[in-house]
């Protein structure tokens, strides 16, 4: 009977390094692979004599070795180093790396069967940001570890991929509509509509549509799927669902628009999305339904809109939204009625002084910085930010009073008023002090010298009698009691208590011809009427340069 004997372990292992070392010698080339092959097999021996089981779970956590890295598989160490070597002197100038040789192409096929993770990105910050974005990306290369790459990635189009770290989307309950074509995530929401309706009006997703791409593996899906979404940075989901709901609501939901009880603040939403991405003729129809709502066009508007009793936080946003979409009558209608309001202390002027400024609007410029100036206190007290009467400074006689301390005046009731203090800035405190020196020479000269008007018919007595008597008495009104008892800024005032006075006055019923009396009286009109257009230009830089630049 013959007897088999096992081999043993050391032996064989012994015999595998004799192998190993022997082709090691013989192709020098490869030293480097056969040396590592080499000490695997060792530790292998090592382990088999000591009867362990061979501990391979740092290789096998590594995975497949890079070709880049000159390392070795267990299986095929010798042949993956001679690729490798010979990549190696491909750069050094020798003969190049055989690509298609089966060893490189069953790794690279081993490669590209593992898992890689790639955040979405977006072609538009791709195009916008092309390499200068900041962000973090987990990638796991060649079945390697995943590791963390900070800063950017770069594609090999030359794209930045940039890392997204929102929570996961959840789709939009009212625009995520599966038979669509694009799909878009604002903030943590994802939008599913129609191409169609997005890239039409010559608007900015129009432009974006028809962008070339030069790597249509990278770029061409953006927006196909959820996976790789149109991103709208810095935009708000409630803001863009809006924007869709003009076109994808249905006739009877739009003509609700153009009523009386249309939704104004939707309307001014509406109005700043079409303009934020140029879709002009829905803008245009948007903000002339604004108008029209707000005229009284269709009947009195509701109550919160109503511009006789609307706050000034809510009339300044209606005001910047017919700026900015460029509404002449809008903007003329709007500064108006804010102007009638501040003039009759009912709204506080300090809300109206930086958009005024910021636009060309002379008329609510002008009343916001003349009340402004009228109701200043001490140490430039302006007064609080509260609108209504309660919070504004007493004008009894045209003097607006301030506590003992200088704080804020007390309300008619003879409580202290507790509200939140009003700020000037220094261009604006600038600007009431060159006020305040204008105003006071205009009515040194208006004071001085009464308006002129022409002669009337019937009239014989003309330059020697009406003339000079009605300078005569000008000059006595404006020095009354009565008329000196404003503020000698308060120039509006001053002269509407001259025009009281005149109309009562004695010498002008005696001396003057009626055609007479009325065409002075008609001169004083237009003359407040020319000072209060040109309020504006009295509250002008006097501090700055010919450049508009502080001194």
């Amino acid at each position: 009977m013959v007897e088999h004997t096992r081999p043993d372990a050391s032996s064989s292992a012994r015999a595998m390094l004799q192998e190993g070392t022997a082709a090691s010698a013989s192709e020098p080339s490869c030293s480097t692979s056969h040396r590592t092959s080499s000490a695997i097999g060792s530790t292998e021996a090592d382990c088999l004599e000591r009867g362990a089981k061979p501990d391979i779970e740092d290789e096998t956590r590594q995975g497949p070795a890079r070709p880049d890295a000159g390392g070795t598989d267990a299986d095929g160490g010798a042949s993956h180093g001679e690729d490798m070597k010979g990549n190696i002197s491909g750069r050094k100038g020798k003969e190049p790396a055989n690509l298609s040789s089966p060893s490189f192409c069953a790794h690279r096929n081993d490669c590209l069967a593992q898992p890689t993770t790639m955040e979405p990105v977006s072609a538009i910050d791709c195009d916008r940001d092309r390499g200068r974005l900041d962000g973090t990306r987990h990638v796991a290369a060649s079945g390697a570890r995943a590791k963390t790459t900070s800063l950017m990635d770069i594609h090999d189009s030359g794209l930045a991929r940039m890392a997204q770290t929102q929570d996961a989307p959840v789709p939009d309950a009212e625009y995520y509509i599966e038979s669509a074509d694009c799909t878009i995530r604002v903030e943590d929401t994802l939008f599913r509509v129609h191409r169609y309706f997005l890239g039409r009006d010559n608007s900015a997703f129009q432009h974006m549509f028809s962008i070339p791409v030069r790597d249509a593996s990278f770029c061409d899906a953006e927006g196909v799927s959820d996976d790789s979404p149109i991103y709208l940075y810095g935009e708000s989901a409630e803001r863009f669902r809006t924007l869709l709901s003009v076109f994808y609501d249905l006739p009877p939901q739009l003509h609700a628009y153009n009523t009386s009880a249309a939704d104004i603040d939707r309307l001014l939403t509406i109005c700043e999305m079409t303009n934020k991405y140029n879709f002009a003729s829905t803008e245009s129809w948007a903000i002339d339904a604004v108008y029209n709502v707000l005229s009284g066009l269709y009947g009195p508007p509701q109550q919160q809109y109503d511009l006789a009793t609307c706050s000034s936080a809510w009339i300044r946003r209606l005001l910047e939204v017919a700026v900015l979409c460029g509404h002449k009558r809008l903007i003329d209608y709007v500064s108006s009625r804010w102007a009638d309001r501040i003039m009759a202390r009912d709204l506080r002027p300090i809300h109206a002084l930086e958009i005024a400024a910021r636009g060309d609007n002379s008329k609510l410029a002008g009343i916001a910085h003349y009340v402004q100036l009228l109701e200043l206190g001490a140490d430039f007290d302006a007064g609080v930010v509260e609108d209504g009467p309660q919070y504004g400074r007493s004008q009894a006689h045209g003097h607006p009073t301030t506590a003992a301390d200088g704080g804020p005046a007390a309300a008619p009731s003879g409580q202290p008023n507790t509200g939140t203090p009003a700020v000037l800035t220094r261009e604006q405190k600038r600007r009431l002090l060159s006020g305040h020196w204008s105003l006071t020479r205009l009515w040194e000269r208006l004071a001085a010298t009464p308006p002129k008007f022409e002669r009337p018919d019937g009239c014989t007595y003309h330059q020697r009698g009406c003339v000079s008597t009605w300078a005569e008495v000008w000059r006595e009104v404006a020095r009354s009691e009565t008329t000196l008892s404003f503020p000698v800024v308060d120039v509006l005032r001053r002269l509407d208590a001259m025009r009281l006075q005149l109309v009562m006055h004695a010498d002008l019923s005696t001396a003057l011809s009626p055609q007479c009396i009325r065409a002075a009286l008609l001169a004083v009109k237009s003359t407040v009427t020319e000072v209060k257009e040109g309020l504006a230009g009295h509250f002008s830089d006097l501090v700055a340069d010919d450049r508009g630049v502080p001194g």
